[in-house]
């Protein structure tokens, strides 16, 4: 998982559509990241992330229910579709934290989730 601070620290590898998201959000942000912002890597471990970002992916808010249960509800503010990549938004008081989850080479149960519940940008 990578922890994006700024743009500057970007590997050239890095797919070009979230590239792009990334560069709109630097300019919707006042050209400097205000939140913390994650790319998920093919491989990285759902409950690894969750102890990094502090914040569930696949459990509810308060803890109760897991992805697939029927009445699962993502905790994140916002999961969207971006066509190759979905992102997931949590706000904090203040503070944010932008996850991006590419489609190819996640974890499955992640995907499934993102599939069944994210809306494509307005």
């Amino acid at each position: 998982m990578l922890q994006i601070q700024n743009l500057s620290q970007l590997d050239l590898n890095i797919d070009n559509d979230v590239l792009d998201l990334l560069k709109l959000r630097q300019v919707q942000l006042d050209h400097d990241i205000h939140v913390c912002m994650y790319i998920i890597e093919p491989g990285d471990d759902v409950g690894a992330i969750e102890d990094e970002i502090g914040c569930s992916l696949l459990s509810d808010v308060f803890g109760q229910c897991r992805y697939p249960d029927p009445d699962f509800v993502p905790s994140c503010e916002v999961l969207e579709d971006h066509g190759t990549f979905y992102v997931m938004l949590y706000v904090f008081d203040d503070d944010g934290i932008e996850i991006i989850i590419p489609k190819r080479g996640g974890d499955p149960e992640l995907l499934s989730m993102c599939e069944t519940f994210a809306i494509w940008p307005v």
